[in-house]
């Protein structure tokens, strides 16, 4: 015997009850669809949290940028105002003031003979 394979006509469709049938695609339980728009929730929430901190830190730097700035300014005048205490003509006039003269006579010790020292004894130096 052999079977015979047709295509089905509309004819073959008239009293069957579609209610019965059961489509070959699984549909969505509402379970899994409180758990999925949770889980969207959850990552939505997770992302405002993200960009909230990322603007946050971008203050933060905006607001350390601008006192290293400032500080920096700051160290240039205290350089500007040391130079300018230490400034040559400056102190000339300082010693002077002060009664500061130039010396009379410069002692070079780089020149001047070496002292000579005690010898030491057997034991090492000698103390005192």
């Amino acid at each position: 015997m052999s079977a015979i394979i047709r295509q089905p006509t509309a004819g073959d469709l008239v009293g069957r009850d579609f209610a019965r049938v059961r489509t070959k695609t699984p549909r969505l339980s509402t379970r899994r669809i409180a758990w999925l728009v949770g889980i969207a929730f959850s990552c939505a929430l997770a992302l405002t949290a993200l960009r909230i901190e990322i603007l946050r830190v971008r203050y933060a730097l905006g607001a350390a940028l601008r006192e290293e700035k400032e500080l920096v300014q700051q160290e240039r005048q205290q350089t500007a105002q040391l130079e300018a205490l230490r400034h040559p003509s400056r102190l000339v006039e300082l010693a002077a003031k002060r009664g500061f003269a130039p010396p009379r006579r410069v002692i070079d010790l780089r020149r001047q003979r070496p002292v000579a020292t005690e010898p030491e004894t057997e034991g090492g130096a000698q103390l005192r």
